[in-house]
C-alpha cells in the first residue's frame, strides 16, 4: 500500500499572535518538529500545505518535501485539506493520505506509525482522545473526493463523524494537546515527555 503524509500549515495562527509554524521549541521551529517525525516514514510522499507567511516559513523547512500553496487559507482548514489533496493526487495514485497538523507538538514518529500499522485500505484510521476520532488519521482512497471538496472551517471533523462506523480508533491521548497560544508553548519547554 502506498501512502501519503499531509501536513496542515496554513493558518495565521490568530490566538497565537502569528507565525506559530516558526514558533522555536527545543531550538527548532514547530512545523520542523511535525516534518522530522513524519518525514522518516513518508519520504518523498510528504507534503506541507502552507497559507500565511508562506514566504517566511517556507525557507525554515530542511527537508526536501513537497510545498502546497493554499491561496484560500483565511476561508478554513478544509480548503487545506482540499488543496492538499488535490496536489496529491496530482503527484501520484495512493491508498491513503495521513493527515496531521502543525502544531500537536507531543505526537512523535511512534504514534504516526501506530496509525499506519492498522491501516488497511478501506477504512478510516484515526487517534482517539476523549470521546472522539480526530486528527491525525488516514483517509482511503475512497473518501479523496469529499476531502478535495471540503470547504469549511472545521476542516475533516464532520467527515470524521459521518464515517464513525467505518473508522478504526487508535487510542492517542497526545492528540489532544496542540498548542494554540504562547502559553501552551511555554508549557512544553520544559515536558519531559516531549517526543
Amino acid at each position: 500500500m502506498k501512502l501519503a503524509g499531509l501536513i496542515l500549515a496554513a493558518g495565521e495562527s490568530k490566538r497565537f499572535g502569528g507565525r506559530k509554524q516558526l514558533a522555536k521549541l527545543n531550538g527548532k521551529p514547530m512545523l520542523q518538529h511535525t516534518v522530522d517525525h513524519l518525514e522518516p516514514l513518508f519520504g518523498k510522499d510528504l507534503f506541507v500545505v502552507l497559507g500565511a507567511f508562506h514566504d517566511e516559513i517556507r525557507p525554515h523547512i530542511k527537508h526536501p518535501v513537497n510545498i502546497v500553496i493554499n491561496p484560500d487559507w483565511p476561508a478554513g482548514m478544509g480548503t487545506s485539506i482540499a488543496a492538499g489533496i488535490g496536489e496529491i493526487c496530482r503527484y501520484g495514485a495512493y491508498d491513503g493520505i495521513l493527515i496531521a497538523l502543525a502544531d500537536q507538538m507531543k505526537i512523535g514518529t511512534a504514534q504516526y506509525l501506530s496509525l499506519i500499522n492498522q491501516f488497511e485500505k478501506n477504512r478510516i484510521v484515526a487517534s482517539r482522545y476523549g470521546n472522539k476520532n480526530a486528527v491525525p488519521a488516514i483517509f482511503p482512497a475512497s473518501l479523496f473526493t469529499q476531502l478535495a471538496s471540503l470547504n469549511t472551517q472545521t476542516g475533516a471533523r464532520e467527515l470524521l463523524v459521518q464515517q464513525q462506523q467505518n473508522t478504526i480508533s487508535v487510542p492517542i491521548d497526545d492528540a489532544s494537546f496542540d498548542v494554540d497560544f504562547k502559553s501552551d508553548l511555554a508549557a512544553l519547554q520544559n515536558d519531559k515527555i516531549l517526543n
